[in-house]
């Protein structure tokens, strides 16, 4: 039997893993102080079982969510409704913020809010776990017994809404009939856009082997404008010293030559490959380059070795030495760099040293930020003095980002050293976990405003067509081997771009790595196995790819997938400068979502993600007077940037717009007698571009792959 509230002993699950040492003040009795009372003395064990919570653009037909309580037993379901119930009043608005944060004052720790965060961590943890049961044993001993089992997953779901300030799971109404919702953008202006981008890890080593004319073509298709025309590109400052290190990483391509030697000298020749591409990118004049760094050089590490180092205190002088003395070599020499990122995914030294990496503690952190500020304000170049700080690369948002923040971010903000923040999502949050996050930089930040924030790092997840039906999942465990270079991978990632620009207002998204050999097939091959989907083998780590054979084969095309045409909608229709305006997310169908901006030129565009199995039918209005849409294009399951028909506006500046079946449509329009650029031709209507063509081909199955040779 149940003696307590579910609430309660949620709230105590989280607030045992953070109890503070310090005495806890009574005199309030606020809610904050009240769900620390809870918590104190109570122990628990978590099982598993399937997370039932429907995201907000899942169907409600969907059976085995349409009732998010429908496992439990009546009584169960009545204590969670009781629960529910009885937040509504206290959690119900932004109140519960302010008052933790005021309860973290009364304790000392001001801009910290560590005791909040920690519980939300733990909770969004708890809700975000592939399988989620917990046992009623805890509540006053016994034994686990299947029967017993109650499964918390929609539980802590419910209780999480009304510990943020946006509600996790609104019932987002149908909108199939276009005449009763009309989609129009919302008057406020949000953020605004500066660059879509990946990283030049670590495929350059394998393109210093390919021919010239292959790698001057990948430059073209990585950043001309014909292509995917990124605004945003990462070059990543390798840590190995080379062949006196005493441990190399041992995937040979992970491990990225570093400038400095083992012996603490510099050859500014290493790294070739890296090199010609950032030139590629500074020669096309991106908006937004940035040095990230993985690991310390060997040379100044005790291990001499490029992996499974912590920073020390002691060694940063050092660090900072290098970080300068290389970004002045590389910007007197003509290369362009906007940031420097001196610390990736700093939890983990990456000890088994499959790459490179190195563990920065939570407490050094804002140490590291305020020496590098101090030594680039030092330099004698002026170029070098104007390199921004960004930071601090954490690898996931409940675990790394909600109990690490609170121990750098407040100081490093306050003290102006550090210039855009910099995260990575490979816990896959769903929306109310990044609804958290952005709200828990918000109050880091006070009395200040938010820094800038910049998406920096995804890759390597499971596809909806691998994991489940139609409309796969942004909760976590998704980090598996699978090859899905078709349209269900891609429809993903929209989706999370979507999810960063909308509801965490980033300024920047970054794809991982451009390029990858970790295709489970040999594409060169008739016919060649797993090249359309493989469930098992391969990462879906890339946006274009190259023959895992190709030392043997010379096979130096280019293998495109769905998701480097859906990238191209935002990096190619959303440019630096481009003020971004909500689409309301109720006024669209199930399964729906939608990015609009207004770019530098005058020039509207509005990008629509349907990953229904069917068309959806909009109509849209258009902001002002004298509107037009003057481009359409689309990428489905068959079209790859395709220009389709442009839909006319009628006089009151509504139109119907369908959004094609699993599959991404960008209008370009204009308003105010604004006059677009020359439509965008899909495609199939690029014959020849740059140094290369571009060729189809089928396989029996009709498989479809594009190469560029």
């Amino acid at each position: 039997m149940i003696r307590h509230t579910l609430l309660s002993l949620l709230i105590a699950i989280a607030l045992v893993a953070a109890s503070p040492a310090r005495p806890v003040p009574r005199s309030k009795g606020g809610t904050a102080s009240k769900l620390y009372e809870a918590g104190k003395g109570v122990g628990t064990t978590v099982y598993h079982a399937p997370n039932l919570l429907r995201r907000q653009d899942q169907p409600a037909s969907d059976a085995d969510i349409t009732d998010p309580l429908g496992s439990l037993s009546r009584a169960q379901k009545a204590a969670v409704e009781q629960a529910v119930k009885d937040l509504e009043k206290p959690f119900g608005n932004a109140a519960i913020w302010k008052e933790a944060i005021d309860f973290d004052k009364e304790r000392g720790d001001a801009h910290e809010n560590r005791n909040f965060y920690q519980m939300l961590a733990t909770l969004q943890e708890a809700e975000n776990s592939s399988q989620n049961v917990i046992s009623p044993y805890v509540f006053g001993g016994g034994s686990p017994s299947p029967e017993d089992q109650l499964n918390v997953a929609p539980t802590i779901g419910k209780v999480l809404q009304y510990l943020q300030v946006y509600p996790a799971q609104f019932k987002q109404p149908q909108a199939s009939d276009p005449a009763k919702s009309l989609v129009q953008l919302s008057p406020e202006p949000q953020q605004t856009i500066a660059s879509f981008g990946g990283s030049g890890a670590w495929w350059p080593l394998y393109l210093k082997d390919f021919p010239p004319e292959q790698q001057k073509n990948l430059s073209t298709l990585l950043f001309s404008e014909d292509w995917l025309h990124l605004s945003g590109y990462r070059f990543n400052l390798g840590g190995s010293g080379g062949v006196e290190d005493s441990v190399y990483v041992s995937t040979p391509t992970r491990g990225v030559e570093s400038f400095m030697t083992t012996n603490g000298t510099y050859d500014w020749t290493r790294d070739p490959g890296s090199v010609y591409f950032l030139k590629a990118a500074s020669d096309a004049k991106l908006a937004s380059i940035t040095a990230f760094v993985n690991s310390i050089p060997s040379a100044l590490t005790e291990s001499k070795r490029p992996c499974g180092n912590a920073l020390n205190a002691s060694n940063i002088p050092q660090y900072m030495t290098y970080l300068t003395d290389t970004l002045s070599h590389l910007t007197s020499n003509g290369f362009k760099v906007d940031y420097i990122s001196p610390m990736n995914e700093p939890h983990n030294d990456f000890g088994a040293c499959a790459q490179e990496g190195m563990s920065v503690d939570k407490s050094l952190r804002a140490t590291v930020f305020e020496n590098l500020r101090a030594y680039l304000k030092a330099s004698p170049s002026l170029t070098v003095q104007s390199i921004q700080i960004m930071g601090d690369e954490s690898s996931q948002i409940a675990s790394n980002a909600f109990p690490d923040y609170p121990s750098w971010l407040p100081q490093a903000i306050l003290a102006n050293h550090i210039d855009a923040l910099a995260v990575h999502m490979y816990d896959f949050p769903d929306d109310a976990t990044l609804l958290n996050y952005r709200q828990l930089v918000i109050n880091s930040s006070l009395p200040s405003p938010p820094p800038p924030i910049k998406q920096t790092e995804i890759s390597s997840f499971r596809s909806a067509k691998g994991l489940h039906a139609a409309y796969g999942s942004t909760g976590p465990k998704r980090m598996a081997p699978e090859y899905d270079p078709g349209i269900n991978s891609a429809l993903d990632m929209a989706r999370m771009i979507w999810q960063w620009l909308t509801l965490v207002n980033a300024e920047s998204w970054d794809w991982w790595t451009l390029l990858s050999n970790m295709m489970p097939c040999y594409p060169s091959t008739i016919p060649a196995p797993n090249c359309d989907f493989s469930p098992e083998n391969g990462y879906n780590d890339a946006l274009l790819y190259i023959s895992p054979a190709y030392p043997e084969t010379k096979d130096y095309n280019f293998y495109f997938t769905k998701r480097f045409w859906v990238f191209r909608h935002f990096s190619h229709f959303l440019r630096p400068g481009a003020v971004r305006y909500d689409i309301p997310n109720e006024i669209l169908p199930y399964g729906t979502v939608a990015v609009a901006a207004k770019n530098t030129d005058g020039v509207y565009a509005a990008i629509f993600v349907n990953r229904n199995v069917t068309e959806q039918v909009i109509r849209m209005k258009l902001p002002g007077e004298g509107g037009r849409v003057a481009n359409a294009v689309q990428t489905t399951d068959k079209d790859d940037f395709a220009a389709v028909t442009v839909p006319v506006v009628s006089a009151d500046g509504t139109f119907n717009l369908n959004l094609p079946a699993k599959g991404v449509l960008t209008i370009q329009f204009t308003v105010g007698g604004v006059v677009a650029a020359e439509p965008i031709a899909g495609k199939r209507d690029i014959v020849e571009k740059a140094e290369g063509q571009i060729h189809a081909k089928r396989g029996k199955r009709g498989r479809r792959w594009w190469r560029m040779r």
